[in-house]
């Protein structure tokens, strides 16, 4: 019925435009809220802040139009949009400006922690783009979900001052925008600059061919509140001849103007889509069972402002008003369950598993789900993840979960891992019983009973996590039970060292106990990496290079290392990487090789970032904050670890405690020493949870630390020898010359009042060697080429890349390695960045 109306209507938030019957589409110029747009440009981040339906979208693009900016369009498509799909637009997006720039994006994937959002950045900073180029970013209250605060306060704090960021949201509970609002660098657009005023009422009933009194135009002003959308409701609904009532309700309004203008055929069409946020025209002909669906959805797009097409998405949506109203009149619990069951067929068949789980959990079936978990060739590492699982296998009785003991078992590793006490106990207990019954059980046991209890056995690791001996145990057992065959559950890509950036660490719980340890993790820890296709291959490598590191053999520390990087990269074992680059930047560091340590670290950040793993990203942020800390720069530990929050970083274990080790060289560099003696009580409450004994002594000496520039020598030296007396036995070396600057004169001392001790000799000589190789870690050792310097000098210019290469008289392609060379030595990922480094260093 809508096509009797001849007018290009532009309607709340939709992000295109919807014409009826014309071809040359017409808008209703908004000189005000222009004018209140103007201020983007004047601000890194601009957010425009209105709740659904008040124009906000196309606000701002027939701004951003006007203007002529060079815009990247992109957005949320609903509250279940995944990281891929929004960073895969996103990318897309970018590829109309910088083709090389996009493949870049959907290689690094959506930035969810530091090192992947630096990433970002300089990926942008490198990019062509014209000068006050704009991301505009749609529907972001439906990002609530993911981890994008952090990544756009940082964008905004290192962004160039030519690109602006826009964010169009119905509330900003989901942004810390605080510290940018502070800094002047954010703008808020409020509602009450979108709500329609009398005058623009007026105009836009002009622009629709509604001719209506001053009288009515109050009255609809006053009604809807400037609610464009209700306006646009409303002037149909009188063109139908139903009058103005304030006792009207939404649902109701849409049900006479929008929903009761179709037929049945239409509306049943209508209610079956509103099962999904958004879709495909092949996902509506498969959920749908329509064949003819494309021309209806074209027909209902052109016909209201309700249906839109995001073209850069590729996807329908039906605008939320209308999208809530078709889901309160579906009331058959059996029709929805159908829906959900073919919504999960669709994605069953393009193999993405959790939400397909996610979908077929929604529809009641569960069996068909706890099959599929169940069989071999379709368990991921991520596959029992899905939105519903936790529930729907706590309320499943024993005996049907029994009978899916595959998929019970991922189950139960989530529940051993997901760091809630109480959900872990249960694991346990659901462990002990399946295991019970498959031992006890006279029927054939689904998979065989030696597979089953195989699997079982390396679940159970996972609950006695860090008991060296008892995982071996575990391993030991599964390999007799798979008698050369792999498992089915462990996969290699999965977090082999759980995000530790030790290896020893995570299972040193004794005192004394060292050098056994490692004998048993590289020994018996291999074998579990032929059980799963590869997952902890070069373990044993890195024990011993750690062990040696540790107690003194620099030598062995070395060999070992090369041996573990090398091993672990031939099945990818990124976590064992880490592991391995960090105890060979730490020899080096000691050794004084400090340029030859830093190159060491910019390797492994090349290998960490192509693994693109939130794990390893928070892994390898530990590592630079630990070797920053050990150089005596403070600035250029990762922010979060010198303030302790920690919600940025990735854990498991709630990191097993090592993060509070980098956390407390930060406060003692930046010479906090009242808040690092009181939080040394705090931190050695998480050591205590698994017992890591090397958290325990770097505490204590951190404890000495402060208390040795509180209180005097006495105090320190009485904290340091409780130290020692903890590594005396293992005869750990290194650690404690890493604090050197902090507790060399506390060492001395206490090796003069005893001139005997042996150890306490060594641990002299080595804090010693380490102020010697301090003295080689001096930022002002930073030395740019004179072409560096001239390239960086016009990047701070605000030059291109390409306008810098012209100035110079040399290619774009030769710009681009001095620019990699810059970021590489002054430690930054991007142009901004970079610039700021060099003013700090008195380099500009």
């Amino acid at each position: 019925m809508f096509s009797r109306y001849r007018r290009c209507i532009y309607i709340s938030n939709t992000s295109e435009r919807r014409c009826i019957a014309t071809k040359k589409p017409k808008t209703l110029k908004r000189e005000r809220v222009n004018r209140a747009l103007e201020s983007i440009f004047d601000y890194p981040m601009t957010i425009v802040e209105a709740p659904i339906g008040y124009g906000k979208t196309t606000a701002v693009r027939e701004f951003l139009a006007l203007k002529g900016t060079p815009v990247i369009w992109t957005s949320f498509l609903s509250e279940d949009d995944t990281a891929p799909w929004f960073w895969e637009r996103f990318a897309a997006e970018i590829g109309k400006f910088d083709q090389a720039a996009a493949i870049r994006f959907q290689k690094l994937g959506v930035p969810s922690d530091t090192p992947q959002t630096a990433a970002a950045i300089s990926i942008l900073n490198e990019m062509d783009y014209k000068p006050n180029t704009v991301l505009d970013i749609d529907d972001f209250h439906l990002a609530r979900s993911m981890r994008v605060t952090a990544l756009f306060r940082r964008f905004v704090m290192e962004m160039p001052d030519d690109f602006h960021i826009v964010i169009l949201t119905r509330d900003t509970t989901n942004l810390d925008i605080t510290e940018l609002f502070v800094k002047g660098l954010c703008n808020v657009v409020p509602q009450n600059t979108l709500r329609f005023t009398d005058s623009e009422i007026r105009d836009y009933c002009a622009l629709m061919g509604f001719t209506a009194s001053e009288s009515e135009i109050r009255k609809v002003t006053d009604y809807t509140g400037g609610w464009i959308s209700l306006v646009y409701l409303i002037m149909l609904g009188m063109k139908q001849g139903i009058p103005l009532d304030r006792n009207v309700a939404i649902n109701e309004l849409v049900e006479k103007v929008l929903y009761n203008a179709y037929d049945e055929h239409i509306q049943g069409f209508l209610l079956r889509l509103s099962v999904m946020d958004s879709f495909t025209v092949e996902q509506a002909v498969f959920v749908t069972q329509e064949e003819e669906s494309e021309e209806t959805l074209k027909k209902l797009r052109r016909e209201n402002a309700f249906v839109t097409f995001d073209e850069a998405a590729g996807v329908y949506k039906i605008h939320a008003v209308l999208l809530d109203f078709l889901r309160g009149k579906q009331k058959d619990a059996e029709k929805c369950a159908m829906l959900y069951r073919r919504l999960g067929e669709w994605h069953l068949a393009q193999r993405e598993y959790r939400t397909a789980y996610g979908y077929l959990c929604r529809a009641g079936e569960t069996e068909r789900v706890l099959a599929l978990l169940d069989k071999e060739d379709t368990i991921t590492s991520d596959s029992a993840t899905f939105d519903g699982v936790l529930d729907l296998f706590a309320a499943l009785p024993r005996e049907m979960l029994f009978k899916y003991p595959l998929a019970y078992l991922q189950y139960i590793a989530i529940t051993l891992t997901n760091g809630d006490l109480d959900a872990f106990q249960d694991g346990v207990k659901r462990l002990n019983e399946l295991q019970e019954a498959c031992e006890r059980a006279v029927e054939p046991v689904p998979h065989g009973r030696d597979r089953v209890l195989a699997e079982l056995y390396l679940t159970r690791i996972f609950a006695v996590f860090n008991d060296a001996r008892e995982m071996a145990a575990c391993i030991k057992e599964a390999q007799r039970l798979l008698n050369g065959d792999i498992s089915y559950l462990q996969k290699r890509e999965a977090e082999f060292t759980l995000g530790s950036p030790h290896f020893l660490y995570t299972c040193y719980r004794e005192p004394g106990s060292l050098k056994e340890l490692t004998e048993i993790m590289a020994s018996d820890f291999p074998i579990f990496a032929k059980l799963a296709d590869g997952c902890g291959t070069g373990c044993d490598y890195v024990a011993r290079a750690e062990y040696a590191l540790e107690t003194g053999d620099w030598q062995a520390a070395e060999l070992n290392a090369f041996k573990a990087i090398y091993k672990a990269q031939t099945k990818e074992q990124v976590g064992l990487i880490i592991c391995a680059y960090h105890a060979l930047i730490r020899l080096y560091l000691y050794q004084g090789k400090v340029d030859e340590a830093l190159e060491f670290l910019r390797q492994l950040r090349q290998e960490v970032t192509r693994a693109n793993n939130i794990y390893y990203n928070t892994g390898l942020e530990i590592v630079e904050g630990y070797v920053y800390g050990c150089l005596n720069r403070l600035d250029s530990i990762p922010l979060w670890l010198q303030t302790g929050d920690m919600s940025p970083a990735h854990f498991f274990y709630q990191g097993l405690g090592f993060n509070n080790i980098v956390y407390g060289k930060a406060l003692l560099l930046a010479k906090n020493y009242i808040k690092l003696e009181i939080l040394t009580d705090e931190f050695a409450c998480y050591f205590s949870i698994f017992h890591n004994q090397l958290g325990f002594l770097h505490n204590q000496i951190l404890r000495a630390a402060a208390r040795y520039y509180l209180y005097g020598m006495e105090a320190g030296c009485t904290a340091l020898r409780k130290a020692f007396d903890m590594a005396r036995e293992d005869h750990i070396i290194l650690l404690f010359a890493e604090y050197a600057p902090a507790v060399i004169d506390m060492v001395r001392h206490l090796a003069h009042t005893d001139s005997r001790d042996t150890y306490l000799k060594e641990v002299l000589f080595a804090c010693g060697q380490y102020m010697e190789s301090l003295k080689h870690s001096s930022q002002s050792t930073v030395s740019l080429s004179a072409r560096e310097l001239e390239i960086l000098i016009l990047a701070a210019e605000g030059l291109k890349r390409e306008e810098i290469a012209q100035r110079l008289y040399v290619t774009p392609g030769t710009v681009q390695p001095h620019l990699h060379n810059i970021y590489r030595k002054l430690e930054v990922s991007g142009r901004t960045a970079a610039v700021k480094k060099a003013q700090k260093l008195k380099i500009l």
